[in-house]
């Protein structure tokens, strides 16, 4: 590759990234204000809950735990929204 192919593949990656920060800026705004929304008695009461089960556990079934519901989490999702869609209708 010549030096001003370089240059521009450097300056499309570098624009590519920027949009990447400004979408994880929007995503993170977004996760703070819709955490700010909820009743902190909620926020705490829940890190408790999940602490005690962690400790009740153990580090492998938690982790376990945690990743099969970050897998179910768009399918819970869908399946939430497909339900409003159907109430909707009436």
């Amino acid at each position: 590759m010549s030096r001003r192919q370089l240059i521009e593949k450097i300056d499309s990656l570098d624009r590519q990234l920027g949009l990447r920060a400004e979408v994880i800026s929007l995503v993170s705004q977004h996760a703070q204000h819709t955490l700010g929304c909820i009743n902190p008695a909620w926020l705490l009461g829940s890190g408790a809950l999940a602490g005690v089960l962690a400790n009740r556990l153990g580090i492998g079934s938690t982790y376990t735990l945690g990743m099969t519901g970050v897998r179910l989490f768009p399918l819970a999702q869908n399946a939430f929204n497909l339900g409003r869609n159907f109430g909707a209708g009436e």
